[in-house]
């Protein structure tokens, strides 16, 4: 894993907050991690534009500093309601010297990352219905499907076209083309 020394400056993020920002970021973090009753999730709701998302950084910034000495990795979740949203708010929330730490991907293919996020301390990953909790595409997105089909060969080899047709969904053109590429790509 790589390992920065130092956490984020967490007092020059909650610095740049305005009053109100800072006073609910420290009441949100001490909820969260501090006092005789701590609660596991918080709900921050407000008018549009006075900075719900700056007092999340607050509270990240918080939340990293108090966990840094004792976690080996930190992980950042962030859902958000769509992907235009999801990756303005990303950038916004990253934490000084750890811009390049945020990651938008499937749910369902979170598998795949594990690896990239491992390697580092702290990670930022973003995920939204559209694309990680999408039940619309009865037959899933291909690199999923491939995923499937990679991982049930592993643990129960079968032959025959049955398996094949049921994971190529309506990719009949182009799925073995993109099974050998996920495979070589992708599939470790």
């Amino acid at each position: 894993m790589t390992r920065a020394s130092n956490p984020p400056d967490a007092r020059m993020v909650i610095g740049r907050l305005k009053d109100f920002q800072r006073a609910s970021a420290h009441y949100v973090f001490e909820r969260l991690f501090k006092g005789p009753d701590p609660v596991d999730r918080f709900l921050l709701a407000d008018e549009v534009g006075l900075g719900k998302t700056k007092v999340a950084q607050g509270v990240i910034a918080l939340a990293v500093d108090h966990l840094w000495p004792e976690k080996d990795r930190i992980d950042i979740l962030y859902i958000c309601s769509n992907a235009d949203i999801a990756r303005q708010n990303i950038n916004r929330l990253a934490l000084d010297g750890f811009e390049d730490v945020s990651l938008a991907t499937r749910l369902t293919l979170m598998p795949l990352r594990m690896g990239d996020l491992s390697k580092r301390k702290l990670n930022f990953v973003s995920f939204t219905p559209g694309t990680s909790l999408d039940l619309g595409a009865q037959a899933g997105v291909v690199d999923e499907r491939a995923l499937l089909y990679c991982l049930m060969r592993q643990v129960a080899p079968v032959g025959g076209d049955g398996p094949w047709s049921l994971f190529q969904g309506d990719a009949y053109k182009s799925w073995g083309a993109r099974l050998e590429r996920f495979e070589r790509e992708t599939w470790p």
